[in-house]
């Protein structure tokens, strides 16, 4: 065990009972660990080990194999200022809304673009090749940053941005691929260390001391990260917790989800974490209907799945809307913005939403002791490659349940 694991273990006390949440959670900010409006520049960190010795996940979706960040650089005082004139978000019809990815995106743009004098604008295309000429025809203005949402948009981009050398293009949750154009940044999450706060999390809310997590496939990139870094989050938080990893085998499968789900609480878990897919939002519902807690990853699901609030305890989220405005400043101002762009604790990237349950004695020290460690740099592991197929911590156990539609 480090030192900084011994450190943050010893702040946590287990011995008193629970109480509701204070000031240092949630009355000054809606998210813990971001700072008040847009950081000025990014400083990354490389690798996602956190405090585990175990494999360093790459980033995902779209990653075409990259398992190690690229770290970003700060500003330089000689840097000459950019202008942006323009900025396009090419989002899918109706994704805009609210607390998703692209609605988050899209808040982000509007109040950077306010402070650059630069006109934002969004687009909606109906079709992939809407998407494609609505891409291309952003991309044709003036001193112009093009930013899309997801990998749909990838080959699209990676086109529009090999015609285009001038513009700047900004993906968001995808990686470019390798040879990619040098105009094109994608903007990821650091999946590991989101899956290693929900750990922690759910492991100071277990009554049971068991908690589980439901993935989309095990071959799934974005799965094993946040998988990866789960164990380690519930272990840091009490070493005695019973891990349990489960598959929906797909992302697109709601009754799936339900059945992981329900396998889990049945050998114990009561409290599940979930991703936003349509597997998880499954998954995500049956724990509610179970009677059982949840916490999950990526989006605020008290926002995006409103009906599973009454089992909600927290989301530990992606900041869309500073991620893409911390490279909007960046770009501004001069400053290299590397093709690969980790996002995390450390930069306001991710942080843990809003609580929505009684808060037990001595975790509101302890979180805020993880969230320092991890802004201030965590011990981590060399990076190395995902693993395909992560599996529970020492002591825990793994379940793969076979869907049968429920």
């Amino acid at each position: 065990m480090s030192i900084a694991e011994e450190t943050i273990l010893n702040r946590l006390s287990h011995s008193e009972g629970p109480r509701r949440s204070g000031p240092g959670i949630t009355a000054r900010s809606r998210f813990l660990g971001i700072g008040f409006g847009l950081t000025a520049l990014a400083v990354s960190l490389t690798g996602c080990g956190l405090f585990s010795s175990g494999p360093t996940p790459g980033v995902s979706p779209g990653a075409s194999g990259v398992s190690n960040p690229t770290a970003s650089t700060t500003s330089s005082p000689t840097a000459a200022p950019v202008l942006i004139k323009s900025i396009t978000l090419v989002a899918a019809l109706g994704e805009p809304k609210g607390a998703t990815p692209a609605g988050l995106t899209w808040a982000g743009i509007q109040a950077t673009a306010a402070r650059l004098d630069a006109t934002a604008t969004i687009v909606e295309p109906a079709t992939n090749a809407d998407l494609a000429s609505a891409i291309d025809k952003a991309a044709g203005a003036d001193l112009a940053v093009v930013v899309t949402v997801g990998p749909d948009a990838q080959d699209a981009v990676l086109a529009a941005s090999a015609a285009h050398p001038k513009t700047q293009f900004l993906e968001m949750d995808v990686a470019p691929p390798d040879g990619a154009p040098a105009n094109l940044h994608g903007l990821v999450f650091d999946q590991a260390e989101a899956g290693y706060l929900a750990g922690y999390v759910a492991a100071w809310f277990s009554a049971t001391a068991g908690v589980g997590f439901v993935g989309d496939a095990a071959s799934d990139r974005g799965t094993a990260n946040y998988a990866a870094g789960f164990p380690a989050g519930a272990a840091q938080a009490k070493p005695a917790t019973t891990v349990t990893v489960g598959y929906a085998g797909t992302a697109d499968a709601p009754d799936k989800g339900r059945t992981a789900a329900a396998a889990m609480i049945k050998s114990g878990s009561d409290i599940v974490v979930a991703l936003p897919s349509l597997s998880g939002i499954g998954a995500m519902r049956e724990t509610c209907g179970r009677k059982a807690r949840l916490v999950t990853v990526g989006t605020d699901a008290w926002q995006v799945v409103p009906d599973v609030q009454p089992c909600l305890i927290a989301s530990v989220v992606n900041r869309y809307d500073t991620a893409v405005g911390t490279a909007l400043l960046v770009l501004a101002a001069g400053t290299p913005l590397p093709q690969r762009e980790m996002n995390d604790v450390s930069n306001d990237g991710i942080a843990v939403g809003e609580f929505h349950a009684d808060l037990p004695a001595g975790f509101e020290a302890g979180l805020a002791g993880v969230m320092a460690t991890l802004r201030n740099g965590p011990p981590r592991a060399t990076a190395g490659p995902a693993t395909d197929a992560p599996s529970a911590a020492p002591g825990g156990k793994s379940s793969s349940p076979k869907a049968s539609g429920t």
